[in-house]
């Protein structure tokens, strides 16, 4: 599990709202580049955080912008 300890680690972690924003996507499309396997939640307790809240790797989503605009 990770669990973000100081601003730096925060800085690389996004929460879903920020992804969709970065990304430009809806959060259908969200779920379906996770669903796919192309993005993943980051594994978080759910003590940490309020129920189905989902965060990402800023690197996770940076991958999958850069991909995504490689496309035709």
């Amino acid at each position: 599990m990770i669990v973000p300890k100081d601003n730096e680690q925060e800085a690389d972690v996004l929460t879903t709202q920020e992804a969709l924003a970065l990304l430009r996507i809806s959060r259908p499309t969200l779920y379906k580049l996770i669903q796919e396997g192309s993005l993943a939640p980051i594994p978080v307790s759910p003590a940490l955080l309020r129920p189905k809240r989902l965060l990402f790797r800023r690197s996770d989503v940076e991958r999958v912008l850069r991909e995504g605009r490689r496309r035709p």
